[in-house]
């Protein structure tokens, strides 16, 4: 495959891999920070991963084999001189003439590496809200950290460097971030900053609607799954490596046990009586009046409610080829689907478990406001 062609796709693939795997907590740390979600705010970050995927498959790829393959006579020698570049360019003009030396190698590598750096000017400008001097600074920090990556092999996991180290990169790259920060003052660009939210914590209390709740619901469950995959496969990770073997009760009860209670039960507890994704969406649990509730009330409504569902999905759902718990996976999914429909036909918006323990929800910063007033 073209060798400029097959990192972009590595790029692609990681990035859609990445956003797959921590898009949920993306949306989430946005709703927690921002207190609504934003399209434009939510593509620019996708953005911003597809880039970084790519600058590492360009800059980084391909890895030798193996630590010691890069070590041979005359690789990896680094290019110290600065403005190396300009005196292969005037070789280049006075062996091929113009017309040679504007479809030269040397040429449309300096170029490249320009334009392979404009993206991160234009980020630091419209993303992260700075101006020129910070796409100046971003990219010499970016373009410095990626030559000694090169230089030290990777800081020490190969035992050679295996690409050129080159302060012409360097010069070359903050030229191209710098280019990027002063072309990101264009009306095209403009789409790539997002709303300028203030701070969700001194916003407005919003209704609570059934879409916010089934959004809090969502960041509960990803949050979970990620905790308990990235749990159980570093276990799993450290027994091939020859640490202490796991069980299935282990990977299949105890684990998912420990996550749902720092997840759900300690939350729910703790002041502001929410899980961690109810928190990340501005959610508390209340009881009658709209004053917030007791902790037992709140962790009955836990254990009742999307809480107990994720522990006992979790649990009766293997990580194994077949499940342990046949039946109470049959319950599980027959109390998942009754709770949805009542979720949904409720006029008043409680559910289920909120109907059987007389709670509901109001936005996190209606109770603050009331805090504040007396």
């Amino acid at each position: 495959m073209n060798t400029l062609i097959w990192p972009g796709a590595i790029a692609i693939l990681g990035s859609l891999v990445f956003l797959g795997a921590a898009g949920v907590f993306l949306l989430a740390l946005q709703y927690r920070r921002h207190g609504r979600l934003s399209w434009r705010r939510t593509i620019t970050t996708s953005a911003a991963a597809l880039y970084g995927f790519g600058l590492f498959s360009y800059t980084m790829l391909p890895l030798p084999a193996s630590r010691s393959e890069a070590c041979y006579p005359g690789r990896g020698i680094p290019q110290l001189v600065p403005g190396r570049f300009l005196e292969q360019f005037s070789e280049s003009i006075a062996t091929r003439g113009l017309a040679g030396f504007a479809t030269s190698f040397v040429l449309w590598q300096v170029l490249f590496n320009v334009i392979l750096f404009m993206p991160l000017g234009i980020l630091a400008v419209r993303w992260l809200r700075g101006n020129i001097f910070t796409g100046l600074v971003l990219g010499f920090v970016a373009s410095l950290t990626i030559e000694l990556t090169q230089y030290t092999g990777i800081w020490g996991l190969y035992d050679c460097a295996y690409r050129v180290a080159d302060v012409d990169d360097v010069i070359v790259n903050t030229a191209g971030a710098l280019i990027g920060a002063i072309v990101a003052y264009l009306p095209i660009f403009k789409f790539l900053t997002g709303p300028k939210d203030g701070d969700a914590r001194s916003a407005a209390p919003r209704k609570v609607t059934r879409s916010r709740r089934a959004l809090a619901s969502v960041f509960d469950a990803a949050i979970t799954t990620g905790a308990v995959f990235a749990i159980t496969g570093a276990l799993s990770l450290i027994e091939k490596l020859g640490g202490p073997a796991t069980n299935e009760r282990l990977m299949n009860f105890w684990i998912p046990f420990v996550v749902v209670i720092f997840v759900f039960v300690l939350p729910s507890v703790a002041p502001g009586r929410a899980s961690l994704g109810q928190r990340c969406a501005w959610l508390t649990v209340t009881g009658s009046g709209q004053a917030p509730t007791s902790a037992p009330r709140a962790l009955l409504r836990c254990l009742l409610g999307f809480g107990g569902i994720t522990f006992l999905f979790q649990v009766s759902t293997s990580l194994t080829e077949v499940s342990p718990y046949p039946i109470l996976n049959v319950l599980v999914m027959v109390y998942i689907a009754v709770s949805a429909v009542f979720f949904v036909i409720d006029p008043q918006q409680r559910g289920l478990a909120g109907k059987a323990t007389g709670t509901g929800f109001i936005d996190r910063r209606a109770t603050l406001l009331r805090e504040l007033e007396r």
